[in-house]
């Protein structure tokens, strides 16, 4: 509860946090991260080239958040994980440090998760643990809203019992190189109010 208000609560103001005025700089780099080690990664699963059309589609506050933890995070592709702070001025970066050692640990210690997502009541992917190109974007409006993670969001978000949980059907997944993979999602309740939703990807063998 506290993670997922903590980073819903300053994810909005990274921009203004890091005085960015501008972010052609921080698009420039972040599709260049799509052009070149995304692409690369991609094809060397698929054989061929991705199709970026879609994925460039990502609003200004994924392409800041991105251009932080993505770009600039010097871990290698599937290793973004180990980066517990970047080296920007914004309070969400700070929630980051405060709560990702904890999450993180969370797809390890035998529990065989992918990924974990937390995603606010408006869709929008507030905080993943390995950092794909799905990170910081919409749920709702955005390149992944058609996909199981989608799908997943959707279904929790319009259930009425707490105790709701739903697994999604076996699909290829875009921002994890068309890999196939399943997601499962249940809600975040303060009391009886919804405040986010928890989605955890789960590899697919």
């Amino acid at each position: 509860i506290a993670a997922m208000k903590e980073l819903t609560a300053t994810f909005g103001s990274v921009r203004a946090d890091n005085k960015m005025d501008s972010i052609d700089e921080a698009k420039k780099a972040v599709f260049g991260f799509y052009e070149g080690s995304f692409t690369k990664e991609y094809q060397e699963s698929n054989g061929k080239a991705p199709d970026l059309t879609n994925a460039k589609t990502i609003d200004d506050d994924a392409i800041v958040l991105q251009y932080h933890y993505i770009v600039k995070n010097e871990e290698a592709i599937g290793e973004k994980n180990h980066l517990t702070q970047a080296k920007d001025a914004s309070a969400w970066t700070k929630a980051h440090a405060k709560h990702h050692p904890v999450l993180e640990k969370y797809t390890h210690d035998d529990n065989g998760l992918y990924d974990l997502f937390f995603v606010n009541p408006e869709g929008r992917v507030v905080y993943s643990v390995f950092k794909e190109v799905d990170f910081a974007t919409r749920l709702v409006g955005g390149p992944y809203e058609k996909t199981e993670l989608g799908a997943t969001f959707k279904a929790v978000k319009e259930a009425a019992d707490k105790a709701f949980v739903t697994t999604s059907k076996k699909a290829r997944y875009f921002p994890s190189f068309d890999g196939d993979t399943q997601f499962m999602g249940t809600g975040i309740y303060e009391g009886d109010t919804q405040i986010g939703v928890l989605i955890v990807q789960l590899p697919v063998w």
